[in-house]
């Protein structure tokens, strides 16, 4: 299997330095939490390898920064007529809130995605997800074994990159890079 945008440690430490130095960074709060996704969510999301990762960007209630994985998958002419990009599966208990690791309902990641948009909207930055795919996380929790997999953050130029890697592998360790993001590349059907 073709593992996407392995990211040597020179490119890691120029994305990570732009995105630590990048002015009105909208992502740094969420830097600066790590946010681990769990083999438990990965299982649960990823239905047996068959679905990529679409996160999201939230603020809940109480306005903490929240991230929100749904399982994705590629729409095809059996899903319809009119068939484009990939839809969110927004099955009760699996719509998790990566900080928690907890399941939240979809009326509440709505919710959260709108104030998340409707406060930074007007960011030169904004996106409001990212949809990672599913040979990465095949690679890092299947054959590499990990029990989490950390999602960070850099920057090339203006454009936000979306990492993941096994924590336990160290800081010299490969990273994987490929999301596509919304806005430009949104769901045809979910929670964007």
């Amino acid at each position: 299997m073709a593992y996407l945008n392995e990211v040597d440690a020179a490119t890691l430490a120029s994305w990570l330095s732009n995105f630590d130095n990048c002015p009105n960074n909208i992502y740094k709060p969420y830097q600066d939490n790590p946010i681990n996704f769990s083999r438990y969510a990965y299982d649960l999301l990823c239905q047996n390898n068959s679905n990529h990762v679409n996160i999201y960007f939230g603020i809940d209630d109480s306005n903490y920064l929240v991230l929100i994985a749904v399982g994705s998958y590629l729409l095809d002419n059996f899903d319809g007529e009119e068939t484009s990009g990939y839809a969110d599966i927004l099955e009760p208990g699996k719509i998790i809130e990566l900080y928690s690791n907890a399941p939240i309902t979809k009326s509440q990641a709505i919710k959260y995605i709108d104030k998340w948009a409707t406060q930074n909207s007007q960011s030169r930055l904004f996106k409001k997800s990212y949809l990672l795919p599913r040979p990465n996380f095949i690679k890092l929790f299947l054959e590499d074994q990990a029990s989490i997999v950390r999602i960070f953050f850099g920057m090339e130029a203006d454009e936000l990159k979306v990492m993941q890697k096994n924590p336990g592998d160290g800081s010299g360790a490969v990273a994987f890079n490929r999301a596509f993001a919304c806005p430009y590349d949104c769901p045809g059907q979910g929670l964007a």
